[in-house]
């Protein structure tokens, strides 16, 4: 890993959600704490075990910095986030006679989780982004390794796979969160009904009250979306019929 990138910024971020790759991350440039802070964003829906891992690197960093959201009040007031957004979901489709809003996944995300962190990077004169993003995670990464007109963005981690990661987190000692026990990726808001790739289902069966929570909100989201998938299914049966 190339470390020659901070000798050119004095005002260094790292961007820490507690899961596996900020983590390794973390670690990784623990030499360098001195130098960055550590940014947090906690929209409100965080799993237990990793509030605990984000609360000890908080006490055990120089700089940390925790922002909030209210993920819940937010998707009151514009819809709840899916996968699958039916035109009857839409902002229009509830103005003509839908019954929910939902909004696609990113919409949330942005408003909850990435934009609060940019913006208070900004704010505070940060040059240098610090992310713990790989290939692995998705198959096209929005942003690689470059230097934007607001900051610098690192990506460290960027050809590492899911098993390298956990291999140095076990090599270290550093405990990670349960939740990985389950799956390769920790959801950043536990009972959001979108990212269904993250299969929270079974795993939220160890926390009743947030299985509960994420039951309704997928649910209601079905509601709206099942209808239109019928359609689209009776649709593809007939062009094959």
């Amino acid at each position: 890993m190339d470390m020659s990138v901070l000798a050119r910024h004095t005002k260094i971020a790292l961007a820490f959600s507690g899961g596996k790759d900020s983590l390794a991350l973390a670690h990784l440039l623990e030499p360098h704490w001195d130098r960055m802070t550590f940014y947090h964003v906690d929209a409100g829906d965080l799993l237990p075990e990793v509030r605990e891992i984000v609360a000890r690197y908080e006490r055990l960093v120089p700089r940390f910095v925790r922002l909030t959201s209210d993920s819940r009040a937010w998707m009151n007031m514009f819809g709840l986030p899916s996968d699958l957004v039916p035109h009857t979901g839409s902002a229009m489709g509830v103005q003509i006679g839908g019954d929910l809003r939902v909004v696609e996944r990113y919409e949330c995300c942005g408003q909850n989780l990435w934009m609060p962190m940019h913006n208070r990077m900004v704010e505070d004169g940060i040059t240098l982004v610090i992310r713990g993003s790989k290939r692995a995670d998705m198959k096209k990464l929005p942003a690689e390794n470059v230097v934007g007109p607001l900051y610098e963005l690192w990506l460290p981690l960027l050809e590492w796979s899911h098993t390298q990661v956990f291999q140095y987190l076990r090599a270290i000692g550093v405990p990670i969160a349960k939740v990985y026990e389950h799956a390769v990726n920790a959801p950043e808001c536990a009972t959001c009904p979108a990212w269904l790739d993250e299969q929270r289902a079974s795993y939220l069966k160890a926390h009743p009250d947030l299985l509960a929570e994420y039951s309704e909100k997928l649910r209601a989201v079905a509601s709206v979306v099942q209808p239109q998938v019928q359609r689209m299914n009776a649709e593809l049966e007939a062009l094959d019929g």
